[in-house]
């Protein structure tokens, strides 16, 4: 692949086949940006080596893909469209045949994870969001030390919540229970082909050090922060008073062990439930999350 770069593997795929809008293609070309990408894996203290297993998710033209397999990286790559499939194919046959390089067709979203170690990818924008959801559910992901992600710039500073309290949400403080997120320079339109609308920003994800309750309810959490955020301008305090959409699946859970549960919290906890949801800390949500918890019925 010495003869090769990541402009001229978009230019022979798009010979072939335009980019799908649909599909939220836009291409990286620019080598600065792809080399910060590989970098972070090590900025994190997890760089990519002959001992890693690398899940990129989308590869296309393999623009991203030729700079993993230098590393010396085994890549697994899930790409949902057949023409990428047979473009990759015919670039890095050498790769393929000897095992380097794994191409699985299909939608990242339904497919099995292999097991792996990385994830570091250029991903469509409209799956951000479902995307960090497999992440944590997948059984393949779970001895995954490190996640390098191309993502929109808003939804970055979402899923880190670094962008004051209007990025504090469900994303990222549901993201913060299993993930520590770090954000990487911002990547400007013209270093896509074609170019978004948009200015997207690569973030990092390690596993969070700092363990939680082993009590932990985390179905009852996500729920209990989707329901407060659903209307997120109101208190805390108001937010909680009603019960929550969906709450009977979460088991033992029902609106009278609810309604109960908050009267006796609201009365003595500590967390500042007069202010608005996105004035809490993460730590906030998973102490409330257990006070609620704590409650049984009579």
């Amino acid at each position: 692949m010495n003869d090769v770069d990541a402009r001229l593997l978009i230019d022979l795929l798009l010979d072939r086949s335009r980019a799908n809008r649909e599909f939220g293609q836009h291409y990286l070309h620019d080598d600065s940006v792809l080399r910060k990408t590989i970098q972070m894996c090590a900025q994190a203290n997890h760089p990519l080596s002959s001992d890693s297993r690398v899940l990129e998710i989308g590869p296309g033209p393999g623009s991203l893909t030729l700079h993993l397999l230098s590393t010396g990286a085994q890549v697994i790559g899930i790409e949902i469209e057949e023409e990428a499939i047979n473009h990759l194919n015919r670039n890095f046959a050498e790769e393929v045949e000897t095992g380097r390089l794994e191409l699985i067709e299909g939608d990242a979203l339904n497919v099995k994870w292999p097991d792996i170690t990385h994830i570091v990818a250029n991903i469509p924008y409209q799956i951000s969001s479902p995307l960090i959801d497999q992440i944590r559910s997948q059984s393949g992901a779970s001895s995954v030390a490190c996640v390098v992600l191309l993502l929109q710039q808003e939804f970055a500073h979402r899923l880190a919540m670094l962008g004051g309290p209007d990025s504090v949400g469900p994303l990222g403080l549901n993201t913060a229970l299993d993930w520590e997120v770090n954000l990487g320079p911002v990547v400007p339109p013209h270093c896509f082909v074609p170019s978004p609308r948009v200015h997207s920003q690569l973030a990092c994800l390690v596993p969070r050090r700092e363990a939680l309750p082993p009590d932990l309810n985390h179905r009852l959490h996500r729920l209990i922060v989707k329901h407060v955020f659903s209307q997120r301008r109101r208190k805390v305090r108001s937010m909680l008073k009603s019960s929550p959409k969906r709450l009977n699946r979460i088991p033992g859970w029902y609106r009278e062990r609810w309604s109960n549960a908050i009267d006796s919290v609201l009365d003595t906890t500590e967390i500042d439930v007069e202010s608005r949801p996105d004035l809490l800390s993460p730590d906030d949500w998973i102490r409330l999350t257990m006070e609620i918890e704590a409650f049984e019925p009579d």
